[in-house]
């Protein structure tokens, strides 16, 4: 490709890197968002409160939970 040819096709081309550049950065951002470990927990209900006091000035109840997680495979046909 020669310089006459790059100075009229600018915008191609800064619209090609610009895809090339979102593409490879979702799919980074695919694979650390979903890359990990997966839990399945089973909870039979709240085992007490406490309170929480939210930004607004508001008191809310927050309630502690109890459980047991075991971790499963997310292979081919396992998800």
């Amino acid at each position: 490709m020669s310089k006459f040819a790059i100075k009229n096709h600018w915008i191609e081309v800064v619209l090609v890197v610009l895809l090339v550049g979102v593409t490879i950065l979702s799919i980074g951002w695919h694979i650390y968002r979903y890359g990990g470990d997966y839990y399945y927990m089973r909870v039979n209900g709240s085992s007490g409160s406490f309170p929480v006091t939210v930004p607004v000035g508001i008191t809310q109840n927050g309630y502690i939970y109890r459980g047991i997680a075991k971790k499963i495979s997310m292979g081919i046909g396992n998800g």
